[in-house]
Order: structure tokens, then sequence, then C-alpha cells
């Protein structure tokens, strides 16, 4: 009923279904001689009923709308060229451009994921250098009085010191929870990280957190990014995220529900194939913008086993599970990932200095 009306209301001609993520269902469409792409939020998502909330979806709708324009500012095409979006309690949808299908990762050569990564990397970057014009800093929210905006004001560079020693107290709360985790190499390179990314930091810069592969389209040989998790904050940070992603997240949970039909465990090689063309392409040869973008993922490395650290002390809600597993999962992923933090220190910790 949802998909007839949304094809009623906005004047679209069905054809075909391309398939579901975590929160929309989307299939190809047709407005006289343009091919896009129709998304419907799901009624329910992670195993839970999602109400509707015309906030929350203005500020992510309004929130990509932004991303993809300064992306094509950037480097026009490198995004969907034409996004719009409606929000009603009765009736909510986006479309957008048909810009082309998903990467298959069992299927590219080497040579292939790292050039998609090389583009990937320099489509962040140089998005970043477009000013984004937004008050506040953080994950973006909407009001009918400021619009879209960054959720937190005031000083972000003491955010950004108080969040620098938030992770060394998450690291000193692994270390006492699990002897395995005490390291002195990695307790050595998360200072570096912390105090570097302190030094680094200038300005908050729009970015982008959620470039998973099926958010990464071919259109030929040039990629186009959909479906961003935009924000304002230090702009390494979704780089070093990217890195984690592709080089320890998305194979060590693999095995989740969330997960497992990507068979990331499958493609290791093409994951960090893209993650090395990633880091080369979004640097350009710099050596001091990759040790920030190390020291980041060395930051999300740690947040990730932390997070799982204080999963084992709560009950496992079944969107919970859907994203992490059991506890025994949980405990089990704990101990490969003191083994991930202990390699990327010490295989990062010159770039940190």
């Amino acid at each position: 009923m949802r998909l007839e009306a949304a094809l009623e209301h906005a004047g679209l001609v069905l054809v075909g279904f391309l398939g579901e993520g975590a929160w929309h269902c989307a299939w190809q469409v047709n407005r006289g001689e343009q091919q896009l792409v129709l998304r419907i939020p799901k009624t329910i998502a992670y195993g839970k009923q999602v109400a509707f909330d015309e906030v929350a979806l203005k500020a992510e709708y309004a929130g990509t709308k932004l991303y993809y324009q300064t992306v094509n500012k950037a480097q026009e095409g490198a995004a969907p060229l034409f996004f719009d979006y409606y929000v009603t309690p009765e009736l909510t949808y986006t479309i957008e451009t048909y810009a082309g299908s998903q990467i298959d990762l069992h299927t590219i050569t080497l040579e292939k994921a790292y050039k998609i990564g090389l583009q990937t990397g320099a489509i962040h970057k140089a998005t970043e250098e477009i000013p984004h014009g937004l008050t506040g800093f953080g994950y973006l929210a909407w009001s009918e009085e400021k619009g879209l905006h960054g959720t937190f004001n005031g000083d972000v560079r003491k955010f950004i010191y108080e969040e620098s020693e938030e992770h060394l107290a998450d690291y000193q709360a692994l270390c006492e929870a699990f002897l395995d985790y005490d390291d002195i190499l990695v307790k050595k390179a998360l200072q570096l990280a912390a105090n570097l990314r302190k030094k680094a930091f200038t300005k908050p810069l729009l970015g982008n957190q959620d470039v998973s592969p099926e958010n990464i389209l071919c259109n030929g040989e040039n990629v186009c990014l959909i479906d961003p998790y935009p924000s304002i904050y230090y702009a390494r940070g979704m780089a070093g995220n990217f890195m984690n992603l592709y080089e320890t997240y998305f194979v060590t949970l693999a095995d989740t529900e969330r997960y497992k039909k990507h068979h990331f465990q499958d493609c290791i090689e093409n994951l960090r194939m893209i993650a090395k063309g990633f880091i080369e392409g979004y640097s350009a040869g710099n050596q001091q913008i990759v040790g920030e973008v190390r020291g980041e993922q060395l930051l999300q490395l740690l947040e990730t086993a932390h997070s799982h650290f204080r999963l084992l002390s709560e009950d496992i809600a079944k969107e919970t599970e859907i994203r992490y597993g059991n506890k025994e999962q949980i405990k089990k992923r704990l101990v490969t990932l003191s083994k991930e933090l202990k390699e990327l220190a010490t295989s990062q910790i010159k770039v940190l200095v």
C-alpha cells in the first residue's frame, strides 16, 4: 500500500525491486526520462517496530540532501545529482538519481578494489574542503526554528579534548577487566593518537560515517556514494572510521545477523585493498594526514572493543543481538579485538610520532 501511494504521489513508474537495507526498502523507478530510486522506511528494523518521528526523519533526509550537494560540488557525479524527500505520518519516502549498481566484493579484482578505495578516499577529502554552512557540531539535527544544524553547541575543542581523555579511560577499563589488553606499546600508541588529534584538529567539517560496501555504487569506472550518515566533526575521525571498518570491523563482525549475508570473511583481501586505496586517495601522499587517520583508526578500534565490553554487563536486546550477536560471541570477539589492537598499534606507532 505504501509503495503504491508513493508511486502515485511522486508520479513514478515502477521498474523493479532493488533490495533492502537496515532501515529502508528500495525500488528502481522512472519519472519520464529520469531513472530514479525510491526508498521507503521500514516499519520494523532490527527486530522492533519503528515509530514515526518527523524530526529524526527530516534530520536524516535533509542531512543526506546536504551531503549529496556537497559531494557534487567537490566532484560532480560522485553522489546522486538529484535527491528529494516527503515526510508525513501517512506517507514518507525519498527519491534520488539512480547512480549505478552496488559493488560485489566477491567478484571484483584486487585492482578494482584498490581503484574503488582510491576514488572513495579522494571524494571524502575533497568533500571536507567544501564549506557546509551549518551551525553547531556532531550528528545532524533538525527543527522548525533552526532547520538543519549540528546537535551540539559550545567549544568543540573542549569536546575533542574530553573525548580523547575518555578514550584513554576506556582503555584503562579494558585493561582492568581483561589482563590481555594491558600492553605497553598499545598504551603508548593510544596516548600518541589522543595527543595527535588534539593538535591536528582545526574546525568541524562535514564527513560521512557510513560508507559500507552496500553504499558504494559503480557506474562504469566511477564511484558514487549513497545513503550517508553525515556529521560535522573532526574529519580525520571519519577517515579513521572507514579504515577500521574495512580492515577490522566488517570481518570481525561477519558472524552477526546484521552482516552474515555479506560473507565478509570470504573477501578479506578485497576489503583491505579498498582500505589501502582509501588512505592513499585521502592522504594524496601526505604522511602527516596518514598518521592522523591511523591514529583515529586506532581509537575507533579501541571503541569497538570497549563497546563489546560494555555489552557484557547489559541485557542483550533483540536489536543488539542482531548487531553484535549473543554474549558468547561478544566474549569471543573481545579476544580477537585485543589481538587486532596490538597488531595495529605495533604496525602504525611510527606514523603517530
